[in-house]
C-alpha cells in the first residue's frame, strides 16, 4: 500500500546533529507534561500518550519549540491542517497555551472534520483552499506566512526544535530505566521513529507506514512494515486496553500483535479525538477552485 523509498539507514535529524548536541540545546527545558504513561497489554509494553498527554504526543514534543519561538518573539505560526491528524490540534493547543495566534490553512470540504472543528474550538484561524494535493496548502501556508511575518511550520511539525524537545522528554524519561529492546510505532513524516532513535540508540525500531510513502531519511533505522489499509481506513483490530485513533496507531499495534513478541514495546501518539462541541454546519469551508478570498 505505501512505499519505502529509503534505501539507506540515514536519519534527516542526525544530518547535523547528535545527541549530545540536542540534550545540551534543551538541557533547561522541563517539560509540563507529567512522565509517560507505561502499561502492560498482552504482554506488550505500551506507552500510552492517550493518558499522560491531553492531546497527543505532538503536544509534549513541540511545547519545547513553542516556548521557543515565543521567547523569539513570534505572534503567529501558519500549518496545515488535513482533515485527520493530532499535529494541528496539538499545536492549537500550546498556541493557546503559550498565548500565540495559530493560522491553520485546510483543505476545502462540503463540511469540515472532527479534527478540524476541534483546533478551531481551541483558537485556531481556519483559511480553506481547494487543492488538488498536500503540497498546494503548504505552497499556500508557506506564501501566507511570508506575506504576514508569521512563522510556517511543516506538516507534521517536521522541525529540529521539536525533535530536540522530543529527544529530552524520551531521554530524560528511559535515563534510570531499562532501555527497551524493540519499539513499535506508526509512520507518516517520520518525525517520532526517528526522535526515539536518537534519545535510544541502542534500541531497535519498526514503523507501520499507514499515511504516505516514506522518503529518504525519515525512516532512519528502524524497520519498514506498509499497512494493507489506505489511510482513512479503520485498523483491522482495536485495542481494547487502552485508548488508540482508530486509523492510526491501531494499525501499528495489529501489526505488532501480529509481527511482534512479547516484551515488545508500542509508542500509542494518541487517543480518539473527544467529538467538537461546535456546530460543523456553522462553519463555511467551500471553496470553489482558484478561490483565494481567505488568503486576501
Amino acid at each position: 500500500m505505501f512505499l519505502n523509498k529509503q534505501s539507506t539507514q540515514a536519519n534527516n535529524d542526525l544530518k547535523d546533529y547528535s545527541l549530545n548536541d540536542y540534550l545540551e540545546q534543551t538541557k533547561n527545558f522541563k517539560s509540563s507534561f507529567k512522565e509517560f504513561d507505561v502499561k502492560q497489554v498482552y504482554g506488550f509494553n505500551i506507552i500510552d500518550e492517550s493518558v499522560s498527554c491531553e492531546v497527543g504526543y505532538k503536544a509534549r514534543s513541540g511545547e519545547y519549540f513553542i516556548q521557543y519561538i515565543a521567547n523569539q518573539g513570534v505572534k503567529e505560526i501558519v500549518y496545515v491542517q488535513p482533515r485527520r491528524g493530532f499535529a494541528g490540534i496539538s499545536l492549537s493547543w500550546l498556541c493557546k497555551k503559550y498565548n500565540l495566534n495559530l493560522t491553520l490553512v485546510m483543505p476545502s470540504s462540503k463540511e469540515i472534520s472532527d479534527h478540524q472543528a476541534l483546533c478551531i474550538e481551541l483558537g485556531a484561524k481556519p483559511l480553506f483552499a481547494r487543492i488538488a494535493a498536500m503540497p498546494n496548502a503548504n505552497s499556500l501556508a508557506k506564501k501566507y506566512a511570508k506575506a504576514t511575518n508569521s512563522y510556517y511550520v511543516p506538516l507534521g511539525l517536521n522541525h529540529p526544535l521539536v525533535i530536540a524537545g522530543g529527544v529530552r522528554c524520551v531521554y530524560d524519561y528511559f535515563k534510570n530505566r531499562v532501555k527497551p529492546n524493540t519499539i513499535w510505532s506508526v509512520i507518516s513524516t517520520g518525525v517520532l521513529t526517528r526522535t526515539l532513535q536518537i534519545a535510544l540508540p541502542d534500541t531497535k525500531f519498526r514503523a507501520v507506514a499507514v499515511a504516505r510513502n516514506i522518503q529518504q531519511g525519515e525512516l532512519g533505522r528502524s524497520d519498514f512494515y506498509s499497512y494493507h489499509k489506505p489511510f482513512n481506513s479503520k485498523s483491522d483490530l482495536i485495542p481494547l486496553g487502552f485508548n488508540s485513533e482508530d486509523s492510526y496507531d491501531a494499525k501499528g499495534w495489529d501489526y505488532m500483535v501480529k509481527h511482534g513478541k512479547k516484551g515488545d514495546w508500542f509508542f500509542n501518539v494518541a487517543g480518539n479525538a473527544n467529538k467538537p462541541t461546535i456546530d460543523k454546519k456553522t462553519i463555511n469551508s467551500y471553496r470553489d477552485w482558484n478561490d483565494l478570498k481567505d488568503f486576501l
